[in-house]
């Protein structure tokens, strides 16, 4: 049990008065929860809530347990900070990660980190569904693309684009589209997770919006396979910028439709709500977004950032 989380479900349940309403606001279950505050009644020796079928109550040492937690979560950081003094940061951080992305350009960052930080453990757990993070043991997740998860406190660490591209083998024996519509006369390779499906959305140079309804003989749900297509001149495809950027310097990709854009996809790192960002999570956090600046993909668009912490 993570006793600094537990407390603050305590917390809540005795603010709110419910434990579902505190297990909805923490983005758990309410089973958790009581799970949770069992656990810390095992550890006090004494009854912290009274629970019925009907109706909760708060006993005296609930109400004193809760009314301390507020200072303990500084005074825990800073003890641990006077404790080892100069010695950086120190424990574990268990981290979920997308496949490509993260072992693009995730790992290098955090191999640095891990460089400038010996004191720093990381589990890193490579996945593309997206994992409960308390439920999981999970310090942090990072991912490309909208939160599905409402609950969850995002940091933002980068805006990216897609580019629309093809390689020149393609173009040479079918050219090039000139304008959004003829898009539904080519053979388009299309990634399953973007989410788009066979319709692709792009704003024109007035600003307007287009719609474009594609098709193709072939569809991939992992973004390298999709590349790797492309790149065999298996048709046009709409690709992150982060995963193109190579192959557009290096001329094995061709950008097409450039004074057409697209709405740019988030970077983020996501933590559970409630739960108190460690010293070394915020480390995580922030040693990915100047990371991720480093690239022409990252940089383009973080100025536009107005929070660096929001909650969807």
């Amino acid at each position: 049990m993570d006793r600094l989380t537990a407390l603050h479900a305590l917390v809540r349940v005795v603010k709110l008065g419910s434990f579902t309403a505190a297990a909805d606001e923490l983005g758990v279950k309410q089973s958790t929860v009581s799970k949770w505050v069992a656990e810390l009644e095992a550890t006090v020796g004494a009854r912290l809530v009274e629970r019925t079928t009907r109706s909760l109550r708060v006993t005296e040492a609930g109400r004193r347990l809760a009314a301390e937690v507020p200072g303990v979560h500084d005074a825990f950081e800073q003890a641990l900070a006077a404790a080892r003094g100069n010695a950086g940061l120190q424990g574990p951080v268990r981290l979920s990660l997308p496949r490509v992305f993260g072992r693009r350009y995730a790992v290098p960052v955090l191999a640095e980190l891990l460089a400038r930080e010996p004191g720093l453990e990381l589990e890193l757990v490579f996945a593309d569904r997206y994992v409960r993070l308390v439920e999981e043991g999970f310090d942090l997740a990072l991912r490309v693309g909208q939160p599905v998860d409402s609950a969850l406190v995002v940091h933002r660490l980068a805006r990216v684009r897609r580019r629309l591209v093809a390689s020149p083998a393609y173009l040479e024996t079918q050219g090039a589209p000139r304008t959004v519509a003829e898009l539904k006369d080519h053979d388009c390779v299309l990634h399953t997770r973007e989410g788009s499906g066979g319709r692709w959305a792009f704003e024109g140079p007035s600003g307007s919006a287009v719609v474009v309804a594609v098709r193709g003989r072939v569809a991939a749900n992992d973004s390298e396979v999709a590349l790797d297509l492309v790149r065999a001149g298996h048709g046009v495809a709409l690709l992150a910028e982060w995963l193109v950027d190579a192959d557009l310097r290096e001329e094995r990709l061709v950008p097409l439709l450039t004074d057409h854009g697209t709405a740019p996809v988030t970077v983020d790192a996501l933590t559970a709500p409630g739960r108190f960002l460690s010293p070394r999570i915020r480390a995580v956090i922030e040693a990915l977004r100047e990371g991720f600046q480093r690239h022409s993909w990252g940089a383009s668009l973080l100025p536009d950032l107005r929070s660096d912490t929001l909650t969807t």
